[in-house]
């Protein structure tokens, strides 16, 4: 018996084990370096692409929702700023590695799992509700992770409570039959990108306070 197996890049960035295969592979790589010793020019990269991915999520997500439901722009959209969400969190679990907050970085690895299934659920039909609502599986442990980073605030990673909150209401209205599409879906979802956002600002100012610290030093 033959099997044929068709591997496209399509289906590779959709496999969410792939993506906690490499984001080990960088963390574990970069746990042989410490940040204060890496080249300037790597590690301003760093922050940098991690600062624009989860800008350009949280764009790309504005720009589907003022799109018609279901429709081949929308869709193309949430497609795009998922893709940036995923490089986004592999680069933050390198970073958050670097400068020891190894529980963090675990997180950011259920996160790129999370942003994984999201980019999953999407295609040319629309939102897979079923599937769409398991984010919340690797989601909910990945912020309640995020506590045990002190690069953020007690403020900001008390506001991961919203997302948990919204996303639970998902899971359970989606196994009580209904659609899962609707105000809890695109407001947890912006929660959580917004609180992306936040996240990767505090991840460049820590960047900026250790460069003005080699300078100074």
């Amino acid at each position: 018996m033959q099997w044929v197996v068709e591997l496209n890049f399509v289906n590779l960035i959709n496999t969410p084990f792939l993506i906690l295969i490499v984001q080990e592979c960088i963390i574990r790589r970069g746990e042989k370096y410490r940040l204060e010793g890496g080249p300037d020019f790597e590690n301003k990269s760093l922050v940098l692409i991690i600062l624009i991915g989860y800008i350009f999520n949280l764009l790309f997500g504005w720009f589907g929702i003022m799109c018609d439901d279901a429709s081949a722009a929308q869709m193309l959209f949430f497609q795009f700023g998922t893709s940036f969400a995923i490089s986004a969190s592999v680069m933050a679990g390198r970073y958050t590695g670097l400068r020891g907050q190894h529980v963090a970085a675990s997180a950011y690895i259920l996160l790129g799992i999370t942003h994984g299934i999201s980019l999953a659920a999407l295609s040319k039909a629309g939102i897979n509700a079923d599937r769409e609502a398991t984010m919340a599986m690797p989601m909910i442990p990945a912020l309640i992770f995020m506590f045990w980073c002190n690069l953020f605030p007690v403020w900001l990673r008390l506001l991961a409570i919203i997302p948990i909150i919204l996303f639970s209401f998902v899971y359970i209205n989606v196994h009580l039959g209904d659609t899962g599409v609707g105000w809890t879906l695109y407001s947890g979802y912006g929660a959580l990108q917004f609180i992306e956002v936040l996240w990767c600002i505090y991840l460049f100012m820590d960047w900026k306070n250790l460069a003005s610290q080699k300078q100074k030093g």
